[in-house]
């Protein structure tokens, strides 16, 4: 989660961000990087819309998230092969887009600071429970459950109140076919946020499992 900042925080970052370099604002707020090229990325994005005419039509502001999509999957792309500044230059244009949908925006923020960080680290995994989270829906919906699977099992498991990586788990494996891992999964999902359990009665992606009478006793008839 991203941290809150106060005015009287954004004020002195605007007024003093263009004469000290960023490793000292950051020193100087007491905040992590990380945080401080978030923040920045996020003013910057705020300030270029601001000055951006916003689309004239329906069809101009669909065109506009259609490309938008596009840029977060090519910038997710260049992300998994640790091609960093090629994905925050994908990840920043689709910030000055601000397209009209706030989890995109939010996410691509989040992957635009991953990938401004990692640029000396290459090789650095992803740690953020956030970020695992939607590396590995990107690679679920990409088809590559196995990986997603990865990358879940990656994630302290004391790092999922809500049980949403739980829940993803369970969705992977299912596809993966590996139904009792899946039902496992569920049940710690469940067991985290009973929301869960109303979610699962509909999911298309545990469809696998709906023959089982373990899966009707864990989510219950829709």
């Amino acid at each position: 989660m991203s941290r809150h900042w106060t005015q009287d925080e954004i004020r002195w970052l605007n007024a003093n961000v263009e004469r000290m370099d960023l490793p000292s604002v950051s020193r100087a707020l007491g905040v992590p990087l990380v945080e401080v090229e978030r923040k920045l990325a996020e003013l910057r994005a705020d300030a270029a819309a601001a000055q951006r005419k916003p689309p004239a039509t329906h069809r101009e502001a669909a065109r506009e998230l259609t490309h938008a999509r596009k840029l977060f999957e090519k910038g997710m792309e260049h992300l998994h092969r640790r091609e960093m500044p090629a994905a925050a230059a994908c990840f920043s244009e689709l910030l000055e887009l601000r397209p009209d949908e706030r989890e995109l925006v939010d996410r691509a923020r989040t992957f635009l600071a991953v990938a401004r960080n990692g640029k000396s680290a290459k090789e650095k995994p992803l740690r953020d429970p956030a970020e695992i989270y939607h590396a590995a829906v990107f690679e679920k919906n990409r088809g590559n459950c196995a990986t997603a699977i990865e990358l879940v099992r990656s994630a302290d498991a004391q790092a999922d109140p809500d049980g949403r990586l739980a829940y993803l788990a369970a969705c992977c494996y299912a596809l993966h076919g590996r139904p009792d891992e899946a039902l496992e999964s569920l049940r710690a999902a469940i067991a985290a946020s009973d929301q869960n359990r109303i979610q699962a009665r509909l999911e298309a992606d545990l469809a696998p499992l709906r023959a089982q009478p373990r899966f009707e006793a864990l989510v219950g008839r829709a």
